[in-house]
């Protein structure tokens, strides 16, 4: 392996480490009120209004899924949401998640798995809408995932992108500096580096919305066109 492998295996394995040992108090940080409840408010507006406009039921992949707190909140589309699957690479985090949906209605329309943003175990083409919530920054090859985010959305289908906004003073503070200082081992995209990965993965438009400000984050909306 060479060293610029030996490195993107480091980092691979840093997260790991990282969000096995969070996965026990995950749902009760204060990062859930700053940062993860505010994306996942944002992501289900969206799909609110992509229902009311007559998207029919959907599948729907969320990649980064932690503890499934997003899409158990999908399922009170009803029986709008086709199905859900949770995509992490943490066992523990699945284990919190199938923990909670057990309690859910609807859960036999949940799925979670253990994998690799970068090597996604599911048929091209398979989804209609596919969410990444604030793990984006932990993958290293960020360009593999975006491709592969794009392998598995079919024609018409939308990925919603969300990751904290380092292109100001304060989000460079916060994710540039402090955050790259504790976790190591990751990169928050600017909104440029954002669309250049997304267009090149073959997204044919990418719609971008900054929102917070402590901490600030940006939405990608990423479609493919019929």
């Amino acid at each position: 392996m060479s060293r610029q492998g030996d490195h993107r295996h480091e980092w691979k394995q840093s997260a790991h480490v990282h969000f096995q040992r969070w996965a026990h108090h995950y749902d009760r940080g204060m990062i859930n009120i700053l940062l993860f409840n505010p994306s996942h408010r944002r992501v289900l507006a969206q799909i609110r209004h992509w229902l009311r406009r007559g998207w029919e039921p959907i599948r729907i992949l969320d990649i980064g899924c932690g503890t499934g707190t997003l899409l158990m909140h999908c399922l009170a589309f009803g029986d709008r949401i086709r199905s859900g699957f949770g995509l992490d690479m943490s066992e523990n985090m699945l284990h919190y998640a199938r923990e909670k949906a057990q309690l859910c209605d609807g859960q036999d329309r949940l799925a979670f798995t253990l994998g690799d943003a970068e090597h996604l175990p599911f048929p091209e083409a398979y989804f209609d809408l596919i969410t990444c919530c604030n793990s984006f920054h932990h993958y290293p090859h960020q360009d593999r995932a975006a491709g592969e985010m794009r392998r598995v959305l079919r024609p018409g289908g939308r990925l919603i992108l969300i990751d904290g906004c380092r292109d100001d003073p304060l989000g460079h503070f916060i994710f540039d500096i402090c955050v790259a200082r504790a976790e190591n081992h990751v990169h928050h995209c600017s909104a440029r580096r954002f669309e250049r990965l997304l267009t090149q993965a073959g997204f044919d438009t990418v719609d971008q919305r900054v929102f917070g400000i402590c901490p600030p984050a940006i939405m990608n909306i990423a479609g493919v066109e019929k």
